[in-house]
């Protein structure tokens, strides 16, 4: 007999017994479904954190540091400039500007209370949007010939455009910040849809204004944002920095610290495998379970067919086409069960993902909203989930089919 008559012997053994088969296939659907919806649902919590943090600036690295004299600081600028050149795709200064005085920003009569909403105001160069990663949707962004010249420009957060200006163009507009006129060059694309109290309710202007807009002591705090040229080169960057400006800070009474969100990032991305791992594995019980129920059909099926083997082996049919009819048999049951597991658990991920994002969207109100996405099963999944599914059609299916070949033509044909 071969493969393909076997097949069709398989499939039809499953077409009669059509409500059968279907309990059979139920424990396999409702574990295959179970794997996919949760694996694919934590992992794109993970995907979620990925587009994040690469929102807010790829391989991006935060220096923060008080202690050290402003030679110091210096220096670290030069170390970045010569020796870690090549590492780096460029750095900012991104200390902040603090209104004391709580003038806040105004426009013309329109006032942004400081004390009711949070305004990010920093100082950077020409780097900053770079670094950052955020994107000039009008006007330009600042210069090294702004910094150089100390001049009084500011390039603005969506918030802060919709606040004062709605519809009309910010451009070249004045607005006053701690009192003092600041022309308006540029606008920054929202990361938070322009919302109040988040990052898009920023202001940057050129870190040479630091000192003539308020007091700072020679041994102030200081913060810089540096963008690695790659993951690789993070780690050599943190070293190098660390190494030049902890001692420096230290011996200043302060502190220093380098570190980047990549180390948080892949500490998220590796919690979300284990996660991954360990529901999967939960959700695999009621797979074997489904490997359990298709021995069982199997061994009932021996039993109703014990005549109809009786009569196969008495007319020629080997041993090995037995077991090969019965293993086709557990097999196709269990790969059905898994294509419909698969479409099911499909449509499971798309509902459980997308509620899970929104929930991680609205606890982690600090971080930059993406472009939505459709949670689906990666092509992996799918393959690995149908493929296991088939396997323990087959290793549930072998102690049936050997018992199936072992009976003996003359006490299987004197079966009723």
């Amino acid at each position: 007999m071969n493969w393909m008559q076997t097949v069709r012997m398989a499939v039809k053994s499953i077409m009669d017994n059509k409500v059968r088969s279907l309990l059979t296939m139920l424990g396999i659907i409702i574990g295959v479904a179970a794997v996919i919806t949760l694996v694919a649902s934590i992992q794109s919590k993970a995907t979620l954190t990925r587009l994040q943090f690469e929102a807010m600036g790829t391989n991006r690295i935060s220096v923060m540091g008080y202690g050290a004299k402003t030679q110091d600081w210096k220096q670290m600028e030069e170390l970045l400039d010569t020796t870690l050149k090549n590492r780096i795709n460029g750095w900012s200064p991104q200390s902040q500007y603090y209104d004391w005085s709580n003038k806040g920003l105004q426009y013309r009569t329109t006032k942004l209370d400081g004390q009711k909403y949070t305004t990010y105001m920093y100082y950077g160069n020409e780097n900053y949007g770079k670094v950052t990663n955020n994107v000039i949707t009008a006007g330009r962004d600042i210069t090294k010939d702004d910094c150089e010249r100390q001049a009084r420009v500011c390039v603005i957060g969506e918030t802060i455009r919709k606040y004062f200006f709605g519809a009309m163009s910010p451009i070249g507009q004045q607005i006053r910040i701690g009192g003092k006129s600041f022309e308006i060059i540029g606008v920054y694309k929202g990361k938070f849809k322009g919302k109040l109290n988040t990052e898009d309710q920023m202001v940057l202007m050129p870190y040479t204004l630091q000192s003539t807009m308020m007091s700072i002591d020679r041994n102030a705090d200081k913060q810089y944002i540096i963008q690695a040229a790659s993951k690789e080169d993070i780690e050599p960057i943190l070293t190098e920095i660390t190494s030049l400006m902890d001692p420096k800070c230290t011996a200043g009474g302060g502190w220093f610290n380098a570190d980047s969100e990549a180390r948080y990032q892949d500490q998220q991305e590796a919690a979300a495998q284990q996660d991954a791992l360990l529901m999967g594995g939960v959700a695999m019980i009621s797979l074997l379970v489904g490997g359990i129920g298709i021995m069982n059909i199997m061994l009932v099926s021996v039993t109703e067919r014990t005549r109809e083997i009786g009569i196969r082996m008495a007319i020629g049919a080997k041993r090995r086409d037995i077991i090969s009819q019965f293993l086709i048999e557990a097999a196709s049951v269990s790969c059905c069960g898994g294509i419909i597991g698969i479409i099911v658990g499909c449509f499971g991920s798309a509902i459980m993902g997308n509620i899970m994002l929104a929930k991680q969207l609205e606890e982690q109100i600090w971080m930059p909203e993406v472009e939505q996405f459709t949670v689906l099963p990666s092509a992996m999944l799918i393959v690995g989930a149908f493929l296991f599914s088939a396997l323990l059609g087959i290793i549930f299916g072998i102690y049936p089919a050997n018992k199936a070949s072992k009976l003996q033509p003359v006490e299987a044909l004197r079966t009723q």
